[in-house]
């Protein structure tokens, strides 16, 4: 019997990107899918889009829910879906045409509970293919560990669940996280599995282009998420015994990287930035790792002293200089880098 392959796609207000995501899943080379489409409350013309869709293909299952974010769109997918395999789909992504095709016969072939593939990403400095599994083949546990924690390995897509994994253990992503959910999710996964496998293709079509995404819009609220997403991390690292001194080093990292963010976000948007650092950076989680921060690039070194020494002022007086650089590299000499990590 040809297993059915259950596709996961939560949509809010995505009408400029839904169609194309929609053509690619379709179009698939195996075509015993289901496509769960989930509208998480969105007010554009999403819904129309998608009906039209699902008049022209019955293999689409169409649901619907109020605004309740991505995590319980994806829970509501999940406890609707009927295939023996589940893969997650962004509604502004599209993926190759041998996306589910090579996942899947890679999965039964190889007998593993999870298969990774890379990525192309798609931003305003072009093309690039990209992936965190640079094991090709069988990945031991600690190992996929590393390389969920690292970069973009932790999101959903570019791989294959078993949904039988997924039912026995009851796994769901968390409500009250809106940012880095799938990380978790994959994590606690990861953990009722015995065997992983990583292909060397770039299957998954990541855009970067859709400035309306949450990724995209990084604010002071995302701190609080950040934290509670660093607590969940270290609940399911210690549970499965992983090294403490790389899981010192994954919390350290991400709390830098949101307290950066933070302060970019400050630094642009308001006046009182640098009594509202000194409390985010007085806050006990973030206190415990601040003077852990550090970085391996020469012209971030001192950004970093600064916030660690509380010379803030002359931390966003350096700061506003490093933007003003990134700005002139950008415009006048071209390329560069979307990535936000100083470590």
């Amino acid at each position: 019997m040809i297993p059915k392959v259950s596709v996961i796609v939560p949509v809010f207000n995505n009408e400029k990107y839904i169609s194309k995501c929609l053509e690619s899943i379709l179009s698939q080379s195996y075509r015993n899918i289901e496509v769960v489409i989930v509208n998480d409350g969105s007010t554009d013309k999403s819904e129309k889009v998608i009906k039209e869709y699902r008049q022209k293909d019955e293999r689409i299952l169409y649901l619907s829910q109020i605004n309740s974010g991505p995590s319980e769109a994806r829970n509501k997918g999940i406890v609707n879906s009927t295939g023996e395999y589940l893969v997650f789909i962004d509604s502004d992504d599209t993926v190759d045409k041998y996306y589910i095709e090579f996942l899947l016969n890679t999965m039964i072939n190889s007998k593993v509970d999870l298969v990774c593939c890379g990525y192309k990403d798609y931003s305003k400095y072009g093309i690039i293919d990209h992936t965190d599994f640079n094991m090709e083949g069988n990945i031991p546990l600690n190992n996929l560990l590393d390389m969920i924690c690292a970069g973009t390995g932790g999101v959903l897509w570019s791989k294959i669940f078993k949904k039988e994994i997924i039912s026995k253990n009851n796994l769901r992503f968390n409500n009250n996280i809106y940012m880095s959910e799938d990380l978790i999710f994959t994590l606690e996964y990861v953990t009722h599995s015995r065997s992983f496998k990583s292909i060397k293709k770039y299957l998954y079509h990541y855009n970067r282009l859709n400035e309306n995404s949450i990724s995209a819009n990084i604010s002071i609220e995302h701190l609080e998420n950040s934290i509670s997403v660093c607590g969940n991390i270290e609940k399911v690292l210690n549970y499965v015994n992983y090294d403490k001194k790389k899981i010192n080093n994954i919390i350290t990292e991400r709390i830098q990287n949101a307290v950066l963010n933070t302060a970019d976000y400050l630094m642009s948007r308001e006046k009182r930035k640098v009594p509202i650092l000194r409390e985010v950076l007085d806050i006990p989680y973030i206190k415990k790792c601040k003077y852990q921060f550090s970085t391996k690039k020469v012209i971030y070194k001192p950004y970093i002293f600064f916030l660690k020494k509380d010379l803030l002022m002359c931390f966003f007086i350096y700061g506003a200089l490093l933007n003003k650089m990134k700005y002139f590299k950008y415009e006048f000499i071209g390329g560069g880098s979307s990535e936000k990590s100083l470590c």
